[in-house]
């Protein structure tokens, strides 16, 4: 370890102290929401679910956000077990958050059981259930069966909800847990807002507001459930989410990238509503029905029209939708261009951005991300060399490489590497949102940090902030664990470059899943394994990488079919990386970036001139930003086969 490496973790040491003792002589007010009704079920219900009570909650799953990502490193690394039992990340274990005529802790044994089945969905199951249970709160799951014959619920384009876990109707915990997590699974969200039985449904949208956008609220896109944890002063949404693998580690990684791809309203002329369950959504909060004095008689979902208190509205797939039809929308006199866009503007707290410390932080967060990755490729190589190779879905009607069962599911990492891919475009997205509002508002963007630079226009703001990213991508590295044995340093400029080269296929050695280039030292003396299909092939590791490069293009997880043998590998669109999507606004033949020499004035904010951007007839104009962050910066080479579905040849 060099000097520099021990004085950062010394630093990095000291300042975990730090937070932690700010984190442990935290005080609250008195409870929000006192005791007032009697009940029993699987454990004694004294509270109705209020307005105040989530706000509460919100408070608990920040919390956890906090310490998973400010923590010292066992809290960071915190799986279930050690986020609920540790009072600085439980705040329900701190008896005066937790308040009067609360429940105990869950035993250990239910904890650990929950831990042993958790996925991404249910984990989105068991964090409000666990709540309700400590805060003696009435709790229900529904369960869903496919409005598709035949068809996994998982992938069906609707689902219909019915009766499912109801902690009145349970006697005891561990009945209610095993039922009520261990039955829900992604499906759960594909409820359409009209269909059958819909006011059984575990979520409903949210109004994209700050009195209704809390930490506590669920994410859904396509399989993908997270749980928002935290909403900054600039109006960024971050998120918790759970793994597959038999460790279940909880993850931070997942900021507003995640929130994308969701169904315009009307998308179906026969049903307006269809597909209308993606995207941000609240809580179905649970109601205890009580006699004249108080006692519990039941508990049912709440309607509809009941949910309005807690936020309930469609305005996001309205919005989508207007984004789609008219390009554009309006909030406070701007015009912002894309869903996370408008996001931002309602959920920002600042009067002002400042690029270069978001820059700064959000180049941390990327490292973080990809630091996680080696953690899981190395446990999935070390599967693989103990168990063999690992059967690849290609062409199955319900499984594809996103989704899929037993061994592939686990150790396969498409989908977070879709994650890690949107989370290094969504800092690109969130530079071209701070030009635009340059250009709309200059008062909005602080230039503390900048001063190097002579910012004078869009374009310059621009290429600072490029720079600015640069300088960050090359000072930042991980480490990783070549299959001989042997460690490699990639830095984040490395990773950028190979960002389309990072393997998913878990029968790869780790050299290849960090996408060292042929011919390299990395790729001296790797293992040659292959990758088996179905039917038995068994195609070599250097043919499966080069025919899997389409997957690792891709922004957004697929819900149809993969392939592998046959598989084109070109005449398709890729994305743009970071400085070339965002370079676009540098559209002056002559450099606007230089330093300000000593005892040159300060730069004026102003705007750029809109007539000096160069007009593209609507042929060459780029796709319009939807908030999708699997659209925004694609090139316009190649093609997708009909109806978006990919050509073999």
């Amino acid at each position: 370890m060099t000097k520099q490496t021990a004085m950062k973790k010394s630093f990095f040491c000291a300042v975990c102290l730090l937070l932690s003792a700010f984190f442990s002589f935290t005080s609250f007010a008195a409870d929000p929401n006192p005791p007032s009704i009697r009940g029993g079920g699987a454990w004694p219900i004294r509270r109705q679910w209020t307005p105040a009570e989530t706000q509460h909650y919100a408070k608990w799953v920040e919390r956890l956000f906090d310490m998973k990502t400010k923590g010292n490193v066992e809290q960071r690394t915190a799986k279930l077990e050690r986020m609920l039992t540790d009072p600085e990340m439980n705040l329900l274990q701190q008896p005066e958050f937790l308040g009067e005529g609360s429940n105990p802790q869950l035993p250990l044994g239910i904890i650990r059981t929950m831990h042993s089945m958790l996925d991404c969905a249910k984990f989105t199951a068991f964090i409000p259930a666990y709540y309700a249970y400590r805060r003696a709160l009435p709790w229900i799951t529904a369960t869903v069966y496919s409005g598709e014959r035949g068809v996994d619920v998982r992938i069906s384009s609707f689902n219909y909800p019915t009766g499912g876990a109801n902690s009145f109707k349970y006697g005891s915990l561990s009945a209610f847990f095993n039922a009520a997590v261990g039955h829900f699974i992604s499906g759960n969200y594909r409820v359409n807002l009209t269909g059958k039985s819909a006011e059984l449904s575990d979520t409903v949208p949210v109004a994209l507001n700050r009195q209704y956008l809390l930490p506590g609220c669920m994410n859904y896109l396509d399989g993908h459930c997270l749980v928002l944890a935290k909403v900054t002063e600039y109006g960024e949404l971050y998120f918790l989410n759970c793994s597959t693998t038999k460790t279940r580690d909880i993850f931070t990684y997942n900021g507003m990238n995640a929130v994308g791809g969701i169904t315009p309203r009307g998308s179906d002329p026969e049903d307006e509503w269809m597909g209308c369950f993606q995207g941000l959504r609240v809580l179905r909060y649970p109601i205890a029905d009580t006699n004249s004095q108080g006692v519990v008689t039941r508990v049912r979902r709440r309607t509809d029209a009941e949910m309005r208190e807690f936020g309930f509205s469609t305005e996001q797939y309205d919005v989508v939708r207007q984004m789609y039809t008219s390009h554009e929308i309006e909030e406070d006199g701007l015009k912002p261009q894309s869903l996370h866009d408008l996001i931002r503007l309602r959920m920002k707290t600042v009067e002002r951005i400042k690029p270069a410390a978001f820059i700064a932080s959000y180049c941390d967060e990327i490292l973080t991300a990809f630091l996680e990755r080696e953690w899981f490729i190395q446990d999935a190589w070390e599967d693989v060399r103990k168990n063999g190779p690992i059967v690849y879905p290609e062409d199955l009607d319900n499984e594809n490489i996103f989704q899929a069962l037993g061994r592939w599911e686990t150790w396969s990492s498409p989908s977070s590497d879709v994650d890690r891919r949107n989370k290094y475009f969504y800092l690109a997205d969130w530079m071209e949102y701070a030009v635009r509002m340059f250009g709309m508002k200059p008062s909005f963007v602080d230039l503390t940090g900048l001063e190097a630079y002579a910012i004078n226009s869009q374009a310059d703001l621009a290429a600072a902030m490029i720079a600015e990213k640069n300088r960050h991508f090359k000072e930042k590295s991980l480490e990783y664990t070549h299959s001989s044995g042997k460690k490699f340093t990639l830095t984040l400029t490395d990773i950028e470059t190979r960002l389309y080269d990072l393997s998913f296929d878990p029968n790869h050695p780790p050299e290849l899943r960090w996408g060292a280039p042929p011919d390299s030292p990395e790729r001296e003396g790797m293992p040659q394994t292959y990758t088996p299909l179905p039917k038995g092939q068994k195609v070599p590791a250097d043919e499966a990488y080069r025919l899997q490069f389409f997957y690792r293009t891709l922004c957004q997880r697929e819900t149809t079919s993969s392939y592998l043998v046959g598989m084109y590998t070109e005449g398709f669109p890729i994305r743009d990386k970071l400085d070339a999507q965002v370079g676009k606004w540098s559209y002056a033949t002559e450099p606007l970036l230089h330093p300000v020499e000593e005892g040159e004035p300060e730069p004026s904010l102003t705007p750029a001139n809109p007539s000096a951007i160069p007009q593209l007839t609507p042929d060459e104009q780029e796709p319009k930003d939807t908030g999708d962050p699997g659209t925004a910066g694609r090139s316009r080479s190649g093609r997708i086969g009909r109806g978006g579905r990919r050509t073999r040849r």
